[in-house]
């Protein structure tokens, strides 16, 4: 013990002698001691463990006024420097010269690495301030790229006739990648699409739902109509919510994103693609069209019994609350669920939950209590993923991100990252407030931040993406699982060690679940839905809504709140994520592989079992493999990007089974004691 203090007392020397002669440095009293515990998880053992303690009352020095306001893209410029550079276009007179290929490569990726430095700036210019000239702005950045795409893209084409059968890896996949491109080569086309988009996403952002008594009475989804969602308890008054918010704004999204993705039909098959369902499946790689879907329905095939165990308890213990109100045997009404589209029942927990001698942690109340500001809950999260090896934010984070709804202005509300391509600028968009939802939500989009910063550092731009769309979300949401798990929670102060028992941890799995397995089938109608409507599949006079709620019912089990109308409902659209045309299977492989990539990092801290109970704060070497992983960007497949991390070179769903096998044991004893009847056809 003698000898370890001597140790100590000569290292913090030591780390004091070097900062006295550092310029320019400020180290707190915080930065002081996390630099100790560095020392000791350097220099010790990985297991070290210490308690994580949090200044409430100080805001960390975050640097913001070091961001000089003229550091960003200049969208005039990149546009004329890109106008004389693509008159530079290398001579091209052999698709099969690799050397050719290589110059022809580097010239096109200076020109698109500023296009898209460019597209970023004036999208997030747009959610971030919903008006029309931003939105003319985005048409005619279009508009401007658009003769530059119609040029390369049947270049690359012919380019990788030869370069596919390359034995060079890296020309066989960045010219595989460009060849399964699209361009649309009417300008009409561009410019109708381009103001379609901007239209959905104004209505979305915009839609608001008055009382039925009083018409200047007014709410916007976030965050009054969501909030409402999550706390109130009367069936009527969520009957009004769901229904208004459903009417006013799928109602509104209907007649505009018909003709929308007919375009996108249009152009999609006009660059060689059946259909935008092959685009999209495409771009996951995961191969053909009949082998993906395939893999999507055995997935959500094997994760089937624990979802009707759990929805048999779910629907159980509501209708004894709703009495009379629906069939105990049948479809659970959407607006009932918590959320306004029932992907997630966490927030029905308190009138559902297993153990009442057994309440969780209030997440909310002890933000509040503890008095945390939104910019704090953001230092937490930062401090996560420090603390495993992982980046801190950049100044241009602190000082660009919009991490509250302004006042002043119409924004997007929805949470999003973004990497702007441009000088370690990274931000985050959210309309953060002080709840255990935003908890989740911070850690989650920071995590999309944290892959960012990995693969832009050790990747060249064009493998600086995700390994596929699903490991983007999948990487924020394995924190955020850490992040809310009672080992965690215990460390954080939150949550007392005494306190959690086997009723707690029931409690905390149904509670995991009621967000993680609810939301599989949701997550998979999203897309089947879509699929069909892009194939013409759908008859939109006559089926356009009630194909919906017919694929909500047969894979999940949920059913619409009140009578629907096929002539003017369209409720799928007053979920973000359809009139904003993002595919949303991205999600469901999400939730699928969060699973993996938490049990292979509970694993190589050694955790085989209740892996529930696991905590990777602090541990370095398993954030030192995860950010291994993270760095490899797109340079790989996605599959060997998961190898090199998991040991697994596909989707698995045995790793969400095994978490939940606790749970799933109880449910089914539960549900036979209670009688409540599995299943809903």
């Amino acid at each position: 013990m003698k000898n370890f203090l001597i140790i100590i007392i000569l290292l913090i020397s030591s780390f004091q002698f070097s900062i006295s002669n550092r310029k320019q440095n400020y180290y707190n009293q915080q930065q002081f001691e996390s630099i100790i515990i560095n020392i000791l998880h350097k220099y010790f053992t990985y297991d070290f463990e210490e308690p994580i303690s949090i200044n409430h009352n100080i805001e960390n020095n975050n640097d913001e006024t070091k961001v000089d306001p003229n550091d960003h893209v200049n969208v005039e410029l990149w546009n004329k420097l890109n106008e004389e550079d693509i008159k530079k276009m290398p001579v091209i007179n052999d698709y099969s010269n690799e050397i050719i290929a290589k110059k022809w490569l580097k010239w096109y990726l200076y020109i698109v690495q500023r296009y898209s430095q460019v597209d970023i700036y004036l999208n997030w210019n747009y959610m971030t301030n919903i008006t029309e000239e931003n939105q003319q702005a985005i048409t005619a950045q279009n508009l401007i790229q658009s003769p530059f795409s119609r040029l390369v893209l049947p270049i690359a084409k012919k380019f990788n006739e030869y370069m596919k059968y390359s034995e060079n890896y890296d020309l066989k996949r960045i010219f595989g990648g460009l060849a399964s491109s699209t361009t649309s080569n009417n300008d009409d086309d561009v410019k109708r699409i381009s103001k379609l988009g901007s239209q959905l996403e104004d209505i979305y952002s915009t839609t608001k739902v008055c009382e039925l008594n009083n018409k200047k009475k007014c709410y916007a989804l976030a965050p009054y109509l969501e909030r409402l969602m999550q706390i109130e308890k009367d069936y009527d008054r969520l009957l009004w919510a769901w229904k208004g918010w459903h009417d006013e704004c799928g109602n509104k999204i209907r007649p505009v994103y018909l003709p929308y993705i007919d375009l996108l039909n249009k152009n999609v098959k006009e660059n060689g693609y059946h259909d935008l369902a092959q685009y999209w499946i495409k771009g996951y790689g995961i191969g053909n069209v009949t082998g993906f879907e395939s893999i999507i329905d055995q997935l959500l095939k094997n994760i089937m019994p624990l979802y009707e165990q759990l929805h048999a308890y779910v629907r159980g213990r509501l209708c004894s609350k709703y009495e009379n109100r629906f069939d105990c045997n049948g479809p659970i009404p959407a607006h009932i669920l918590g959320n306004m589209w029932a992907q997630t029942w966490h927030d029905r927990l308190d009138d559902i939950i297993p153990y009442p001698d057994a309440p969780l942690i209030n997440i909310t109340k002890v933000l509040i209590e503890k008095k945390f500001s939104i910019h704090q809950l953001y230092t937490m999260a930062e401090s996560f993923f420090t603390s495993i090896g992982l980046y801190p934010m950049t100044p241009k984070f602190w000082a660009r991100s919009m991490f509250e709804k302004p006042t002043d202005r119409n924004v997007v509300c929805h949470g999003s990252a973004f990497n702007m391509g441009y000088h370690d600028d990274y931000r985050v968009k959210i309309c953060t407030e002080i709840n255990d939802d935003y908890f989740y939500t911070v850690h989650h989009e920071m995590g999309h931040i944290e892959y960012y910063m990995a693969y832009s550092e050790k990747q060249p731009f064009v493998y600086q993406s995700g390994a596929n769309s699903g490991f983007n979300e999948a990487i924020g949401d394995t924190i955020g699982m850490f992040a809310i798990s009672p080992a965690h929670l215990i460390k954080l102060g939150f949550l007392d060690e005494e306190n959690v028992n086997l009723h707690y941890e029931i409690n905390y799995l149904f509670r995991l679940a009621l967000e993680k397995v609810a939301f599989l089938p949701f997550s998979y109608v999203m897309d089947k839905y879509r699929f069909l409507l892009f194939r013409n599949e759908i008859d939109v006079e006559h089926e356009l809504n009630s194909k919906w709620w017919a694929l909500r019912i047969e894979y999940g089990g949920i059913m619409a709140g009140a009578p629907r109308n096929d002539k003017k409902n369209f409720d799928a659209g007053a979920k973000y994520h359809i009139p904003s045309n993002v595919p949303y299977l991205r999600y469901f492989f999400a939730h699928i592989l969060q699973f993996q990539f938490h049990r292979a990092m509970c694993r190589l801290q050694g955790v085989t079992k209740r892996l529930h109970m696991c905590d990777i704060y602090g541990n370095k070497y398993v954030g030192e493999k995860f950010k291994e992983m993270l760095a490899m960007g797109a340079s790989k497949s996605w599959p060997e990007i998961l190898e090199n991390f998991t040991g697994e070179n596909k989707l698995e769903s045995q790793a969400i089974l095994d978490f939940f096998q606790p749970l799933y044991n109880w449910l089914k004893m539960e549900n036979l004691a209670r009688g409540y009847p599995v299943g809903w056809m």
